[in-house]
């Protein structure tokens, strides 16, 4: 049985303390706040507390069995693991060291051994009264399993006076139940440390508001060991969090923190958390905390000067709880995800698929209407690919033909709205397409709807087509090199990335490469493939609809290859990894001109190519041409989606500026920072040329064009990388890398000119319509907010640490009291005022937010802002999945920095 070192015998070697007496330095440095018996050893007095508290921090995974010491819970683990016999036997009640849950109270007075039976052995023989069961709460008995870990003397034999009685919870089996409340009325001789401080709060439990239980009880601390995140009084700290973000642990002025406590404690944590007291530099904090208080109750002490430190970085812990419960956080796949799982969905309520519901779309896009023959064949599909569903119940409610051809024709009449559209509608024979391909279509439209029923159902036949596809690849390979199979298989990444389910993305995310090999293996990729179709006014009938119908499917291709390159940038930019696709590598043609594309019929068509000057012998530019000279956005090709398509080539740039200058930092013996330097000026121009060479397009660009250049210009003067790391990304040793240099990111211009692109990305959003920003639209709102929210923050933190006051935001333009700097609406027209700021840090930059302007010092103001935009008036509900993630973590992201305030 393992021995504890007596406390009476102090080390030679141990360092004294010069505030220490010579008394309290030979019999142990550490004093325990109940009986006052000292311990040279933290971890001793830690042990020792437990017998007074009777906490039982580990315990067993099986049995739920709770120890005071984690040899003894795995020694008593191990009974699990071996049993006798090749039976699984039981596993006793009592640790194998031979001590017992509770003596009873004969036993206990004279010392002696007892055992688990009630009445025990000894009384039984002596016919003694076996007495075991506790009188008071506050009492333990000397038998106890305390013994276990430390042996009391008769001091500790008398654990508590009439005055403590009350203060301390009974023992309860389950770690999670929560103790009674404290006694207002119990005198204290030194500050308490009650086992009640290391379980949260009940969420419907009212705070005491006794001033005794205030003063002893404001330091209370937990450890969630999933999220790492270590609470003082309800201030959460991360381990990513640097330790210049974390206020001193052994400071005694912890009562501002309880302000903003009881904001934000419900719900952060799981009551169900096992506690551990393994020590760390935070016990040692505690326990110096608790050593140095005196007797009395004093006041607390004047607040020292702020540094650094300062409690407004506790709302960054905050933003990594919300960053780790949002979509973009890493996915833990669970027993129940498989592809079977959601196939309940597949039967939809007569109420909703009904003749009179709104969802049959009378908008005639394709020439003809889905036939009971091609719904018959989606239907078998579904039967086949559903063996772990009811078939009765998804036969009863299978959606109708006319619900099925509503989804599909909405689905075209989306995609004449945007600006990436690569499915040729005109020459799209609904009742001649495979069944793979007209539900992936469907399931596209279903997943934008506004009724859950109806999206749940869109995702469940995404899961359908995509263990149909890969049969129909396997089946016949030549499908590799097929249209319509390629585009399901683009309809299937598409729906899956925007999900705003981790699972699908990161599905998404892998099967994207195979479509792209297969694209560039079959030279997709490549301009000699593309041959030149030219009309003429001599082709009958039938060679003009044959030439066109051969045009639509190599523009077709065309079109696929970009939204893929399209697709791919933005799930870079999502998901912060490289891209499968370079923009040196794409040399085929850049999409035809709309027109052209959206021509009804054969002689439409014709007619629209003789009118746009094209006599197919010129060469159209390709992605690297037009990269290389913007003006050539204008020749003869669709300048939206080309300028769409060169976007995305430089925010690939971007990413590479960054990436490159993060290598370069420091002492680089290879890299030179006057290449930095001179590339991110040459990005800047280029960024700013294709803003003017925009105007001069014979279509003004959409506001999504916009949008998404603010993004990528916004991403040139903030990493995207430090950007969701300091949200909460990664682990403490990153978030200090990334804190110290947004300090320096702060001072410069670079951080000013990066949130008036922001700005400008939240009045691009406003000019669209409601409703439509989904997609990688509403991840770059997101990050917009994203950066307004790390200006702030950044900004407070930087500002404390040099004026040496709370609030002191004056030298960043942050003060919108301050009358000397006038308001800077950032999602406005760029002003001289906007020149100040970016430039010296003038003015208070604000929003225009709907009820007057919306302070970038206040985080809370600007995601409402952002939230407003992406909710459109629209209920929760009726959200797009990973829309309602987004707001959710922006909610958050504000309370959090708010808290802070």
């Amino acid at each position: 049985m393992l021995e504890e070192p007596p406390a009476e015998i102090a080390p030679s070697t141990s360092v004294q303390s010069p505030s220490r007496s010579t008394q309290k330095a030979r019999d142990g440095y550490f004093q325990c706040g109940f009986c006052k018996k000292h311990y040279n050893r933290a971890d001793h007095l830690i042990r020792h507390v437990r017998s007074h508290t009777r906490e039982k921090p580990y315990v067993c995974h099986i049995c739920n069995k709770g120890f005071a010491r984690p040899d003894l819970m795995k020694r008593h683990a191990a009974g699990h693991d071996h049993p006798r016999d090749g039976k699984r036997k039981r596993p006793p009640v009592f640790a194998k060291s031979g001590r017992v849950s509770q003596a009873c109270r004969a036993c206990a007075t004279s010392k002696l051994k007892c055992d688990e039976e009630k009445p025990c052995r000894r009384c039984r023989d002596k016919k003694l009264e076996c007495d075991w069961q506790e009188a008071n709460p506050g009492e333990m008995s000397p038998g106890s399993s305390s013994q276990a870990y430390d042996e009391p003397d008769e001091t500790e034999m008398r654990l508590e006076t009439p005055q403590t009685q009350g203060v301390f919870p009974s023992p309860a089996p389950i770690m999670n139940e929560l103790p009674p409340p404290i006694d207002p009325t119990a005198q204290f001789a030194t500050p308490d440390f009650p086992v009640s401080n290391f379980l949260p709060q009940a969420p419907d439990s009212a705070p005491l508001e006794d001033p005794l239980t205030t003063s002893y009880d404001a330091i209370s601390p937990s450890l969630d060991h999933e999220s790492g995140i270590f609470s003082i009084d309800g201030t959460f700290f991360p381990e990513f969090i640097p330790d210049s973000l974390i206020t001193s642990l052994s400071r005694p002025d912890l009562d501002p923190l309880l302000n903003h406590t009881q904001e934000y404690a419900y719900g952060v944590f799981d009551q169900n958390i096992p506690f551990n007291f393994d020590l760390t530099e935070i016990d040692f904090g505690l326990l110096e905390y608790f050593n140095s208080q005196g007797i009395t109750h004093h006041a607390p002490p004047a607040p020292e000067a702020p540094n650094d430190r300062v409690d407004v970085e506790s709302g960054i812990a905050l933003g990594a709880e919300a960053y780790k419960r949002s979509s973009l956080s890493a996915w833990k796949p669970a027993q129940s995800d498989n592809a079977f799982a959601h196939q309940g969905d597949l039967a939809v309520p007569g109420t909703i698929d009904s003749p009179d519901t709104s969802l049959r779309s009378e908008r005639r896009v394709l020439s003809e209407r889905l036939s009971a023959g091609s719904r018959d064949l989606i239907f078998g599909m579904v039967l086949q690919a559903s063996q772990k569903a009811n078939p009765l119940r998804i036969m009863k409610s299978f959606p109708s033909t006319e619900l099925l051809d509503g989804l599909i024709q909405d689905y075209f009449a989306y995609q004449s709205r945007q600006v990436d559209s690569y499915i040729h509608g005109p020459t799209f024979r609904i009742n001649e397409q495979s069944s793979d391909t007209l539900t992936a279509i469907a399931a596209a439209e279903a997943t934008r709807s506004t009724i859950s029923t109806i999206r749940k159902l869109g995702y469940a036949l995404l899961e359908i087509v995509r263990l149909q596809i890969s049969d129909k690849y396997e089946t016949d390979n030549r499908t590799t090199r097929d249209l319509r199979a390629s585009q399901t298989f683009a309809l299937v990444l598409d729906i899956g990335l925007w999900s705003g389910n981790g699972r699908r993305t990161e599905i998404a995310e892998s099967f994207q490469q195979p479509l792209l090999t297969m694209l560039r293996r079959a030279l997709r990729l490549r301009r000699s493939v593309y041959t030149v179709i030219v009309p003429s006014l001599a082709d009958t009938p039938e060679e003009l609809e044959q030439k066109w119908r051969d045009w639509a499917e190599l523009e077709s291709f065309k079109r696929l290859v970009h939204h893929l390159f399209l697709h791919d940038a933005q799930a870079a930019l999502m998901l912060n990894v490289n891209p499968l696709v370079s923009y040196a590598e794409l040399e085929l043609p850049l999409p035809s001109i709309r027109s052209l594309w959206e021509a009804k019929s054969s002689t439409e068509w014709r007619d629209a190519y003789l009118a746009s000057g094209l006599t197919g012998r010129e060469r159209l530019p390709s992605l690297v041409d037009a990269m290389r000279d913007m003006s050539r956005l204008q020749t003869r090709v669709d300048s939206q989606l080309a300028g769409f398509v060169v976007l995305h080539g430089l925010a690939a740039m971007v990413t590479e500026y960054h990436r490159f200058s993060f290598i370069s930092k420091g002492s680089s013996k290879h890299w030179n920072g006057l290449v930095i330097s001179s590339r991110h000026q040459e990005l800047s121009q280029a960024l700013q040329h294709f803003r003017m060479v925009c105007y001069e397009w014979s279509e003004f660009p959409g506001p999504e064009v916009f949008l998404v250049h603010e993004v990528i210009s916004m991403f040139l003067y903030m990493s995207l990388e430090e950007l969701q790391l300091f949200a909460g990304k990664e682990d403490k040793r990153e978030a200090r890398r990334v804190y110290h240099s947004a300090l320096e990111w702060i001072e410069s211009s670079d951080s000013r000119r990066a949130v008036w692109h922001a700005g400008q990305v939240i009045r691009a959003a406003k000019a669209m319509a409601p409703g439509s920003l989904t997609g990688f639209l509403a991840v770059g709102v997101y990050y917009a907010s994203l950066a307004f929210w790390s200006y702030s923050v950044v900004s407070k933190a930087k500002s404390v640490k040099s004026t040496g006051q709370a609030g002191g935001s004056r030298s960043l333009g942050l003060n919108p009291r301050n009358n000397q700097f006038p308001t800077t609406y950032l999602d406005g027209e760029e002003t001289t005022e906007v020149q100040k700021f970016i430039s010296l840090g003038c003015g208070s930059p604000a929003l225009q937010g709907p009820q007057g302007p919306a302070f970038v010092s206040d985080p809370r103001q600007t995601m409402d802002v952002a939230q407003g935009l992406l909710r459109a008036d629209a209920s929760n509900e009726a959200l797009p999945p990973l829309v309602q993630g987004l707001c959710q973590l922006m909610g958050d992201l504000g309370k959090a920095a708010k808290s802070t305030q």
